[in-house]
């Protein structure tokens, strides 16, 4: 997939002087969220596992309009995991498939009118032919708009991604980096990634988008998840001083 130009690119946000929401200068411009807990969910509710995954894409809609307004430029989600694909009853990975295609029918009209741009990373290509060309007419359509990315990791797993790098990294040209066979070379590093669930780990979710992030992990499960609790991640990661390996500035050997 290529890139052209991004939120960050354009610089501004109009979503949120819209929403008449701030966006401080210390906000992260890489939001990635790990979206746990929709399983544990369904069964406090005693509910079966597809209404909590269910539950959880009404939270993935919901939080990419709080990201927007916020100013956020990007936000990559982890919707399903290689291990996910390969390991969970099949039943439930073709629940998963069929819940992504609904959303992609019933938001992506929703997406370009915000103006989100629709990205994904993952082994795309070893998922069903239809899943494929929806994600494909989806990326296609809000390809130009720049309030925001949203970039969806499906059948993703960061070793995957670094072994299918290396592949490419060794029938490249020289001088080619292993980062510009990822993915999606272009995409920033991640600045703050908030996993939800309670769980603390990062569950092989993009290692080298994320080598100087900041982390929260958040008790409250994905279904769960309110805009209350995204701006607690926030308000914690503008507190953080980050120094990428520099001395801080009142250490007298800064000077």
């Amino acid at each position: 997939m290529t890139r052209e130009e991004t939120p960050a690119d354009a610089g501004g946000n109009p979503a949120a002087e819209e929403a008449g929401v701030s966006s401080p200068h210390d906000s992260p411009e890489h939001l990635a969220v790990i979206m746990d807990g929709n399983g544990r969910w369904a069964n406090r509710q005693n509910r079966s596992r597809a209404e909590g995954h269910a539950r959880g894409a009404e939270v993935l809609r919901d939080m990419t309009r709080w990201v927007r307004e916020r100013g956020i430029s990007q936000m990559t989600c982890y919707a399903l995991s290689t291990e996910n694909y390969l390991e969970r009853p099949r039943e439930e990975v073709d629940f998963l498939l069929d819940l992504l295609a609904r959303y992609l029918r019933s938001e992506r009209e929703e997406l370009d009118r915000l103006g989100i741009c629709f990205r994904v990373i993952g082994r795309t290509a070893e998922l069903p032919e239809e899943t494929g060309k929806l994600l494909e007419e989806t990326v296609a359509l809000t390809k130009q708009n720049r309030d925001l990315v949203l970039r969806l990791a499906i059948n993703y797993g960061g070793r995957a991604e670094l072994n299918d790098a290396v592949t490419r990294l060794q029938n490249s040209a020289s001088g080619t980096q292993l980062k510009d066979c990822l993915y999606e070379p272009e995409m920033p590093d991640v600045d703050l990634l908030i996993r939800s669930g309670g769980e603390i780990r990062l569950s092989n979710f993009l290692p080298w988008q994320t080598s100087y992030a900041e982390l929260h992990f958040s008790p409250v499960l994905w279904p769960d998840f309110t805009e209350a609790d995204l701006d607690q991640a926030l308000d914690q990661y503008s507190r953080r001083t980050r120094r990428f390996g520099r001395l801080p500035a009142w250490d007298s050997e800064a000077q």
